[in-house]
């Protein structure tokens, strides 16, 4: 739609709901055009903020983290120290002109990390690609910062760039986080417990063009709450900062607390150059990526313990079963566990289970 056409649906749809009586009969239809209301608005929002085509990356591995920092922060020489891939380095800015991607197992977990090119001040109306560079971080399960201990200072002005390219990096999700997937549906998770959505909630979500979703909350919750998590345009994603060149100065640790104060987001002290930290880092990484192990077992063999299937914390069962193949998820009914998600030692459950680190699981065929 173009946004003379956006903007005259909108104004229809609010004159529908303005001549709506509220009552326990309309309740549902008030619902769904509220739902159309957010679509539009977030629709018009979005075509304000969109210009120009972004990197065009494939995702691989089981998650995806972004190199993020201004010019000449050692983003190319974190990537090479992590990963091996080699990146064009240099004592200058604006060396890197792609993303380049690499990939690391961290816990038998295949981490993708991308280097992406520098963000400079103004990137949110333009400057340097900003809008090009934010549509590969948009993607990415984790963003890790690179920032040069001697120019610490410039983080709060990264993070401000993020923040009006609508990437939050606080981490902090709210009473809802609605997390989008391939296939499967909508499966509501309150804590560990898997609720089945209501025929309401699947119309309102539909309305908003969420049809396959993760939705993880933190207790009841109205559909206004959920339309305003289902038509947030901010990406909440979960960062680390990487506090790199401390070979070149020593009072890294002052610098490491301020920014820890600052932006209350993990802080690691590393050398690209000399590898101080990068241990320390590579478990963080792993840490906060919220990434558990599963084990498949053939009924009648023992599982291979030497080879884990990685799924997202908060994977059910059916979600496992996808990601080894569309066909076993559709041709399973239940499973047997073993581990720490089931109460017994060997349990009967259904697809719907949520898996835990360690889990043993074997699927039953229909």
């Amino acid at each position: 739609m173009e946004a003379n056409d956006l903007e005259r649906r909108l104004e229809e749809l609010n004159e529908q709901y303005s001549k709506t009586k509220y009552n326990k009969a309309t309740n549902k239809y008030l619902g769904i055009l509220r739902a159309k209301i957010a679509k539009v608005k977030k629709q018009m929002s979005s075509k304000r903020r969109n210009r120009g085509t972004g990197f065009a990356v494939k995702k691989t591995g089981d998650a995806t983290v972004a190199l993020v920092g201004f010019p000449n922060a050692g983003k190319s020489s974190v990537l090479i120290a992590l990963t091996g891939v080699e990146s064009k380095v240099a004592e200058y800015a604006f060396t890197t002109l792609t993303v380049i991607p690499g990939m690391l197992e961290i816990n038998k977990a295949k981490i993708q990390f991308l280097d992406t090119p520098g963000l400079i001040e103004g990137a949110h109306i333009g400057r340097g690609g900003g809008r090009q560079i934010v549509s590969a971080i948009r993607v990415v399960d984790l963003i890790l910062f690179i920032v040069d201990v001697n120019a610490y200072s410039d983080i709060p002005a990264l993070i401000r760039e993020l923040n009006d390219l609508g990437i939050d990096v606080s981490g902090k999700a709210g009473a809802i986080r609605i997390e989008n997937r391939e296939s499967g549906g909508i499966t509501i998770l309150k804590g560990p417990k898997a609720v089945k959505p209501t025929a309401e909630i699947l119309d309102v979500l539909g309305q908003l063009g969420v049809h396959n979703a993760n939705i993880y909350a933190k207790g009841d919750f109205t559909v206004d709450e959920l339309i305003e998590a289902a038509a947030n345009e901010k990406t909440s994603i979960k960062s680390i900062i990487a506090l790199n060149k401390i070979d070149t100065n020593r009072n890294f640790e002052r610098a490491k607390s301020v920014l820890e104060s600052a932006t209350g987001i993990p802080v690691v002290a590393i050398s690209a150059k000399t590898g101080t930290g990068l241990q320390e880092l590579k478990n963080e990484i792993s840490r906060n990526l919220g990434l558990i192990r599963v084990y498949l077992k053939r009924k009648g063999e023992a599982p291979d313990m030497s080879n884990p299937l990685v799924v997202k914390e908060g994977s059910s069962l059916e979600d496992i079963a996808r990601k080894v193949h569309d066909k076993m998820a559709s041709e399973s009914k239940s499973a047997y566990v073993m581990g720490r998600s089931v109460r017994f030692g060997i349990q009967k459950v259904g697809l719907d289970h949520i898996a835990k680190d360690g889990d043993v699981v074997t699927f039953i065929s229909r």
